[in-house]
């Protein structure tokens, strides 16, 4: 397989894989889109590209072969953590599972250094 093709596969996949999730997600395409950092008129054009795809000329959908699909694993935990944009414009985003004595400290040296 030439990397022009290997290339493509993989974009494929990569936007499958992001519809899938903002199927699941329930919020609407500009709200996923901004949450993810991807563009809006890329997800809305790859999106018709990949229904092309699985929608044959008679219009009958296809069974996806077992090729059509990537081995994703999910993080346990449903809890989505904090995100915080700082005056600075950064943005920290922070675990669920991180502990207040290590985020103490984190936001005192983000004091210090005067990103907050």
């Amino acid at each position: 397989m030439g990397n022009e093709h290997r290339n493509v596969t993989e974009q494929q996949q990569f936007w499958q894989m992001v519809i899938d999730t903002w199927q699941s997600s329930g919020l609407s395409v500009r709200q996923f889109c901004r949450q993810e950092g991807l563009s809006e008129p890329s997800f809305y054009s790859w999106r018709k590209k990949l229904a092309k795809c699985h929608k044959p000329k008679d219009g009958k959908l296809k069974e996806p072969a077992s090729s059509d699909f990537i081995k994703v694993s999910l993080p346990q935990s449903h809890s989505i953590g904090l995100e915080l944009v700082l005056s600075s414009g950064n943005t920290l985003r922070i675990s669920p599972s991180v502990d207040s004595k290590t985020l103490t400290r984190a936001i005192s040296v983000l004091r210090e250094a005067g990103l907050c």
